[in-house]
């Protein structure tokens, strides 16, 4: 087994994100306070004050408590 783990996170700036990063559509994440952040996903870390990563399950529970919700009809 092995292979490379792959991580879901943002960036606060666009310029910060990663060479390795495979996110390259729809990046732009709107937070609950109006902040925009950019979703990043790949096998690498962030600097620590430039964003954050993380598995994809503890992503996706950021995202559900962090990220504004589009109102669907």
């Amino acid at each position: 087994m092995g292979g490379a783990l792959i991580m879901y996170g943002y960036v606060y700036k666009i310029e910060d994100t990663p060479k390795a990063n495979f996110w390259t559509q729809s990046r732009e994440i709107e937070l609950l306070n109006g902040t925009i952040v950019y979703g990043c996903e790949g096998n690498f870390e962030i600097e620590e004050a430039k964003g954050e990563m993380f598995t994809q399950s503890q992503f996706l529970i950021w995202l559900g408590e962090n990220a504004k919700q589009e109102e669907i009809e």
